[in-house]
């Protein structure tokens, strides 16, 4: 699940692309994202293959069980692939269409942005940080078309609360279907 929906609720157009990446992982790995803890110092598969990946060591995902029948290029650019589709930051996941340019090796994976710290932590939060602004003023005004813009207008709400004495017992000798 992107990282922007499981926070924040917030679906982007960028969210099945982070699945995407997720699901090809699984793929090459040969192991389920949550499932997965090759020690107690790493959560899921998707965060073995980002510390993997700044040890330059991205051949230790691909499944041992392919044996030599696997393609080591072909390995490299899917793993690769997969891990600028699972960047944090929306912003900074390729689009689809990239990512089926490079899978078909008509883009080469080094032309894609590949390590979000060239952008520095500002930016990379600055699309996840402008949709939350703008979902915030959104439902700000949305709440305040709903209250009264006169101080004198009367109250229509109710401080009332409800205890289970005041509900009705469901009857079920009368089926309402």
């Amino acid at each position: 699940m992107a990282p922007e929906y499981a926070q924040w609720g917030y679906l982007t157009d960028k969210a099945d692309v982070y699945s995407f990446g997720v699901v090809t992982l699984e793929i090459v790995a040969g192991k389920s994202n949550m499932k997965y803890r090759p020690n107690e110092n790493f959560v899921c598969l998707v965060d073995w293959a980002l510390v993997l990946q700044q040890k330059g060591e991205l051949l230790e995902l691909v499944d041992p069980r392919l044996g030599s029948d696997v393609s080591e290029e072909e390995a490299i650019r899917m793993i690769k692939v997969a891990l600028l589709c699972i960047n944090a930051a929306p912003a900074l996941r390729p689009t689809m269409s990239a990512v089926v340019s490079v899978l078909e090796v008509r883009t080469a994976v080094h032309e894609l942005v590949t390590d979000p710290s060239t952008y520095g932590d500002g930016l990379r939060l600055t699309a996840l940080t402008n949709q939350f602004d703008h979902n915030s003023s959104q439902n700000q005004s949305q709440t305040q078309s709903l209250i009264p813009s006169s101080s004198d207008a009367p109250w229509i709400g109710s401080s009332a609360t409800t205890t289970s004495s005041d509900l009705y017992k469901i009857n079920p000798s009368t089926s309402s279907c």
